[in-house]
């Protein structure tokens, strides 16, 4: 008996599907926990972006955003689940921006790896396209958050972030081949 591997474009049992949504903000919470405090800017460096990443791939597009809008939703009921086991307190906080782009990159990633069929190249650039879409929607509401200019917030909210950001894509992209 042979079995074939589902198409990424091909829908979810709804079973199963709710189960990954679940999973797959399950991971981010856990990927917050893996945070390194930076004196310089309010934003701990953490494996969510990898867990967002991992989402998009395992989830269509709508799926993945939800996985990411349940994991901020249960932050804001107060689930101690963000980077350095605290829940959100409020909107206003600092790092609210990247939660927000994290659903946006889920998003965005799960779309363009259902385009890039096996090319690695454009894989590469959905990965890398969802990095872009936390840092640009991190470091925007940071400047709101610290009352500071584009330019300030880009180095504090996205510049010191760049490094990891490429090594997480590239550990993304290893892991979409194998899989």
């Amino acid at each position: 008996m042979t079995t074939h591997a589902r198409p990424l474009s091909s829908p979810l049992p709804a079973a199963r599907a709710a189960l990954l949504v679940f999973g797959c903000a399950a991971l981010t919470a856990i990927a917050a926990q893996v945070a390194i405090p930076l004196p310089f800017t309010p934003v701990p460096l953490t494996l969510q972006t990898l867990a967002v990443f991992l989402a998009a791939a395992l989830l269509p597009p709508a799926a993945a955003a939800l996985s990411q809008a349940l994991y901020l939703g249960a932050a804001a009921a107060g689930a101690p689940i963000l980077a350095g086991g605290v829940a959100l307190a409020a909107v206003s906080g600092a790092t609210f921006g990247y939660l927000v782009g994290f659903a946006v990159a889920a998003a965005i990633v799960s779309w363009g790896l259902r385009r890039a069929s096996a090319s690695r190249a454009r894989a590469g650039l959905a990965f890398a396209g969802g990095s872009l879409a936390v840092l640009a929607c991190g470091s925007a509401w940071l400047g709101v958050a610290l009352h500071v200019g584009p330019a300030q917030a880009f180095a504090l909210g996205a510049a010191p972030f760049l490094p990891g950001e490429a090594l997480k894509v590239l550990a993304a992209l290893a892991l979409w081949r194998r899989a």
